[in-house]
């Protein structure tokens, strides 16, 4: 019987208990600040004397530029007054080119033409130890044709000029002084003296009567001055040289063919 009433005798229940700690005061002031922290409203006050407005950033683009230009400016400050300088040179190289062009076109310059028209040679007799010999004295009439439409040329007097047989010399002059204007055509003399050197064997025959066909080189030098309206340009050199054929250096020497060229240099 006694062991059925223990039996019968619910056991006691053994109650668990659960103590609940406070944390440390360090950690729960820390955990009081970071809900303060999360929780609050911070208003922050600029002076306005201080800054009014955040400027856009093209304004910093900007400034630096003009900080680059300034010191650009500062390391060379001729640099404007050479840009100008080049500039001006340019303009006048321009002009000049649109006023040559313009020349060119109006004037059409072009080099004159030389011809012999006729040839007369005097002979007289030299003396010299050695004997007598011919000292020639060559009368050329020359005919010169300007083809410039609006250029005229002003010939100096006093250019040399020469006649020459296969390289040997005959007689030497100058050249006379010429006015022509354009589109003209004008005659003038050339006479040239002969000089006390010997003459060749050919040139002397032919001087006393041979009929045989002499080749001469008429060779001058002018000074000439081209000139566009009243306006005279600068004076430049023309050389001019004629192979002529001829039969007989007597007072009418027949020219049997020529060539004449003329140099005219720019």
């Amino acid at each position: 019987m006694a062991e059925q009433a223990l039996s019968c005798t619910p056991p006691r229940p053994t109650s668990t208990a659960v103590t609940l700690h406070d944390p440390p005061p360090a950690e729960a002031n820390k955990s009081d600040k970071e809900t303060t922290l999360q929780i609050g409203t911070y208003v922050v006050q600029v002076p306005k004397d201080q800054i009014y407005r955040v400027p856009p950033p093209e304004n910093a683009h900007l400034a630096e530029q003009y900080r680059n230009r300034d010191k650009n400016e500062r390391r060379s400050p001729c640099l404007g007054c050479l840009k100008w300088i080049l500039g001006a040179v340019l303009l006048v190289l321009l002009l000049a080119i649109v006023i040559t062009g313009v020349i060119l076109v109006t004037v059409r310059p072009g080099s004159p033409t030389f011809t012999v028209q006729r040839l007369s040679v005097n002979s007289s007799p030299h003396t010299t130890t050695k004997g007598s010999h011919p000292k020639p004295e060559c009368d050329f009439t020359m005919r010169v044709r300007n083809p410039s439409k609006g250029m005229g040329f002003s010939y100096e007097a006093g250019g040399k000029t020469v006649v020459l047989h296969k390289g040997a010399h005959i007689a030497a002059g100058t050249t006379p002084a010429l006015v022509q204007g354009p589109k003209n055509t004008t005659t003038f003399r050339l006479v040239l003296h002969g000089s006390n050197m010997l003459l060749t064997k050919v040139i002397d025959m032919s001087l006393k009567g041979s009929k045989d066909v002499i080749p001469l080189e008429l060779a001058a030098e002018f000074t000439v001055k081209p000139r566009v309206g009243v306006v005279e340009l600068g004076a430049t050199s023309m050389y001019v040289t004629c192979d002529v054929r001829v039969r007989r250096l007597v007072k009418e020497a027949r020219i049997l063919s020529q060539e004449c060229k003329t140099n005219l240099q720019q």
